[in-house]
């Protein structure tokens, strides 16, 4: 079952609504994370099982997009962890950007 999340910042940034993890249906071949697009700087789904991911897009499972500090609670999906506190933030560019569960999805 995947989760409906958002990216929300103390300093105002937020995402649109975006899909964690995957659904019933296509659970086996697609598993969708949020990423920061290198061209944009814009918060952005991205399916890591995709074949020829987009090289513009790096994953917040990424270690470089998290403080390694935080002793946050992640959300999983499967085997894959987001960390829900402690995040690069593309509004200020500080580590302070949250992910927050919106509801589920299947």
């Amino acid at each position: 079952m995947g989760q409906f999340i958002k990216a929300v910042c103390n300093c105002g940034y937020q995402s649109k609504e975006l899909k964690f993890g995957a659904g019933m249906a296509d659970f086996e071949n697609s598993r969708m994370v949020p990423a920061i697009s290198m061209m944009t700087a814009e918060i952005v789904e991205l399916d890591i099982l995709a074949k020829s991911p987009n090289p513009q897009l790096v994953p917040y499972t990424d270690p470089r997009l998290h403080d390694q500090n935080c002793t946050c609670t992640p959300l999983q999906a499967f085997d894959t962890l987001l960390p829900t506190e402690g995040n690069y933030c593309p509004g200020c560019h500080k580590f302070r950007l949250r992910f927050e569960s919106l509801g589920l999805y299947d």
